[in-house]
C-alpha cells in the first residue's frame, strides 16, 4: 500500500511538471474613491410640476481593479471590474443598504452605462486578450472603447471589440471592429416578431491614422456604422432603443480629425466631430419618408503656462437639437439623438463644468436639468486658470452657455423655451496630494441659470409640466469633496 502511495504522487508530481505553465505574473491597478457631494436648486416660485426647490446630500464611493495576467512575453488576459459603487446606504443596491441582496438585481449594464441604479458588490466591465504580435497589439473580447484624440467626443466604456494598432516610426495606424449591441439570437425563434429579426444588432468598422513627433500631434478616425437596434421595433417593443426613433434602421459616417501642439510656454489642442447618415424609413409608420442626418461638434482648447500657473480658454459646439425639422419630417440636424449611437456631441469624459452636463451630476442625481451627460445643442465659452504650489493645485473656471435651438419635440407636441441662454457657472476645486497615491478634492459651483431653463410652452401656450422647466430654474450650487486612492 506504501509502494502504492509512493507510485500515485511521484506520477502526480510529474503531471504537475509536465502541465502547461499558468500565467507567469499578475499585475493589478486601479482605484479606490469615497466623495460626498451637496446640491441645493432654487426655482422662480418655489413650486411647480416638474418640481420646486430641492437639497440632498450624500456620499458615494467605488473601488475599481483591473488585474492582468501575464501568459508570456506579449501576450495577456485583462480584467476590469468595479465592486461597491454606490451611495452610502441607498436601499436600491440589491435589496437593503448593509448589502445583502435579496431583491432584484439593478441590471445596470455591463458597459457601465449611466442612467442605471447602482451596481451589484462586483460588476465585471472588461475581459480581453492582449497581443502584442510582430504585426501590431492586437485587443479581443470586452475592452476599453469610444477614446480618440483630444477628451471632446470621448465617452469611455466597455464594448465588445476587435482592435489593431501597428505603431510606425512616425505615428500609428489601426483598424477596429465594434458591436454595441445584437438581438439575433434571442429574435430568430419569435415569430411574433418582424421584419429582418435576424439581422438586429449594433455594430461598427473604424480605421484610424494618428502622426505624432516631439511637438505635435494629429490624427484621423473614420468610422462607418450600421444600427438596426429598431428594425421592427415599435414604441410598446420592451427591447428597443429609446434614442432611436422605432422601426427604423440607421447608417452613416463619422469622420473625426483633431491636433494637439505644443509651442513654448503654448498648449493647443482642437478636434471636429462630423456625423452623415441617413434614417431609413424601414417599416416605421413615425416618419413618412427617409431621414437625412448631419451632427456637427467641435471644441477649441488653449492654455499659456506662467511658472507655476497657468491661464486658459475653450470653446465649445455641439448642433442643435433639430425637433422642429424632425417634427416636419424633415432632414434631422442636430445631436439630440446622437448618444444612441457613435454621432457628435461632447461626450461624457470631458467633466468641462461642475454642473451642467457633468456625467457626475447625471450618475449619481439623475438628470435633473433635462440636458444629459456631455455638450449637446450649445456653445460654451469658458475661460479657467490654475496654480500649484508645493502639493496644492488650485483651479478656477468661469462659463457661459448658450443652446443652439431652444426646441424641443416631446409626445407629438412642440415646445419652445423663453430663450436660449444656459446661463453662467462658476466653478472652483482644490486638490491636496497626501502622497503620490492619494488626493483629495474640495470644490463648489454655482449656476446662474439664464431664460432656457424658464418656462417651456407649447404652440398654443400651454406649459410643459414634465420638466423642471415648468418650476422656473433659477440657480443652482454644489459643493463636492473627493478622497481618490490609486494603486
Amino acid at each position: 500500500m506504501k509502494k502504492l502511495w509512493i507510485v500515485l504522487i511521484s506520477l502526480a508530481m510529474v503531471a504537475a511538471f509536465c502541465m502547461p505553465a499558468a500565467a507567469v505574473d499578475v499585475k493589478f491597478s486601479g482605484s479606490f474613491y469615497v466623495a460626498g457631494d451637496y446640491y441645493d436648486v432654487k426655482t422662480n416660485n418655489g413650486y411647480g410640476g416638474g418640481g420646486g426647490d430641492w437639497t440632498t446630500a450624500f456620499f458615494r464611493q467605488r473601488l475599481r481593479v483591473q488585474t492582468e495576467f501575464v501568459v508570456s512575453p506579449g501576450l495577456s488576459l485583462i480584467t476590469r471590474f468595479d465592486a461597491l459603487e454606490k451611495v452610502w446606504g441607498d436601499n436600491n443596491w440589491a435589496g437593503n443598504a448593509n448589502g445583502t441582496s435579496y431583491g432584484d438585481t439593478s441590471g445596470r449594464s455591463s458597459r457601465g452605462a449611466r442612467g442605471s441604479l447602482e451596481q451589484e458588490n462586483i460588476e465585471f466591465q472588461q475581459a480581453y486578450i492582449q497581443y502584442m504580435s510582430k504585426v501590431g497589439m492586437w485587443w479581443v473580447g470586452y475592452a476599453p472603447h469610444d477614446f480618440w484624440g483630444t477628451t471632446f467626443g470621448d465617452s469611455t466604456r466597455s464594448t465588445a471589440l476587435i482592435q489593431w494598432i501597428l505603431p510606425t516610426q512616425w505615428g500609428m495606424i489601426g483598424a477596429k471592429y465594434f458591436k454595441s449591441w445584437e438581438g439575433s439570437p434571442r429574435d430568430t425563434g419569435n415569430r411574433d416578431l418582424q421584419y429582418n429579426s435576424n439581422d438586429r444588432d449594433d455594430s461598427a468598422y473604424v480605421g484610424i491614422a494618428m502622426y505624432k513627433t516631439k511637438d505635435i500631434e494629429t490624427g484621423l478616425k473614420v468610422a462607418y456604422r450600421r444600427l438596426a437596434d429598431n428594425a421592427g421595433r415599435a414604441y410598446s417593443d420592451e427591447y428597443m432603443n429609446d434614442n432611436l426613433i422605432p422601426n427604423t434602421l440607421i447608417d452613416g459616417f463619422l469622420i473625426t480629425p483633431y491636433f494637439i501642439g505644443q509651442f513654448g510656454p503654448v498648449k493647443f489642442q482642437t478636434e471636429v466631430e462630423y456625423w452623415k447618415g441617413t434614417v431609413n424609413k424601414e417599416n416605421s409608420d413615425v416618419i413618412k419618408h427617409d431621414l437625412d442626418m448631419e451632427f456637427w461638434a467641435g471644441w477649441l482648447d488653449g492654455k499659456v503656462d506662467i511658472g507655476p500657473a497657468y491661464i486658459g480658454g475653450r470653446f465649445i459646439y455641439a448642433s442643435g437639437a433639430g425637433w422642429k425639422d424632425f417634427a416636419k419630417h424633415n432632414d434631422l440636424k442636430g445631436s439630440n439623438f446622437s448618444e444612441g449611437f457613435e454621432g457628435a456631441w461632447g461626450g461624457t469624459d470631458l467633466k468641462q463644468t461642475l454642473i451642467l452636463w457633468n456625467e457626475d451630476v447625471i450618475n449619481w442625481v439623475g438628470d435633473a436639468f433635462n440636458l444629459g451627460g456631455g455638450v449637446k445643442n450649445a456653445y460654451v465659452y469658458q475661460v479657467n486658470a490654475g496654480y500649484k504650489w508645493n502639493d496644492f493645485n488650485f483651479y478656477g473656471a468661469l462659463a457661459y452657455a448658450r443652446a443652439v435651438e431652444s426646441d424641443t419635440f416631446q409626445n407629438g407636441s412642440e415646445y419652445k423655451a423663453k430663450d436660449n441662454d444656459y446661463g453662467w457657472e462658476l466653478d472652483a476645486t482644490v486638490t491636496y496630494n497626501i502622497t503620490n497615491n492619494l488626493s483629495y478634492m474640495v470644490g463648489a459651483g454655482y449656476l446662474w441659470a439664464g431664460d432656457y431653463f424658464k418656462s417651456k410652452t407649447d404652440v398654443n401656450g400651454v406649459a410643459d409640466l414634465s420638466s423642471p422647466y415648468s418650476a422656473g430654474l433659477d440657480k443652482v450650487y454644489v459643493i463636492t469633496n473627493k478622497l481618490t486612492l490609486t494603486f
